[in-house]
């Protein structure tokens, strides 16, 4: 099944870049598709995902849950969801790894492998693996555009 596999470089420092990454206000825009996040506790979040995969439509509540935590290096998580209307599951397992790059930057490269069961599955791997590549760029240009305005001085006020 489809792996999405990013590599871009952030202006900041791994240990802003780790706490953007577990801050489910700041990073559910960020994430294609994504209309809620929730967060359960401290290693447990509820997604609420709708992607439009070929010909289908899908809404997956995702649980997702951090199986492995190095900060600010390495983040492992794991999730499934369910599309009950489509009779559609997926499984997730996402490795997110940081480190620093030239002039205080960080260079983020993750990995999703991701297993689709049921209706959605039988779009097949080529549609799938279009999707995949799209969403993790969309993903990267995202989190690289929302930290550059996080790190941004407030209106009104000038850096340095």
């Amino acid at each position: 099944m489809p792996i999405f596999e990013e590599r871009f470089e952030v202006d900041a420092r791994p240990e802003a870049v780790w706490c953007f990454l577990l801050d489910a206000r700041r990073l559910a825009p960020c994430i294609p598709g994504c209309d809620q996040l929730e967060v359960v506790d401290e290693h447990t979040y509820r997604v609420r995902l709708t992607v439009k995969v070929g010909f289908l439509s899908t809404s997956q509540d995702v649980r997702m849950q951090i199986v492995e935590a190095d900060p600010p290096r390495r983040l492992v998580s794991t999730g499934r969801g369910e599309d009950r209307r489509l009779g559609s599951q997926v499984e997730i397992r996402t490795t997110l790894e940081l480190s620093p790059a030239g002039d205080g930057g960080t260079t983020v490269s993750y990995t999703s492998d991701v297993r689709v069961l049921g209706r959605l599955g039988s779009v097949g791997d080529a549609v799938m693996k279009i999707k995949a590549k799209q969403l993790a760029g969309d993903f990267a240009r995202r989190v690289a555009t929302a930290m550059r305005s996080d790190s941004s001085p407030p209106t009104g006020q000038r850096a340095g």
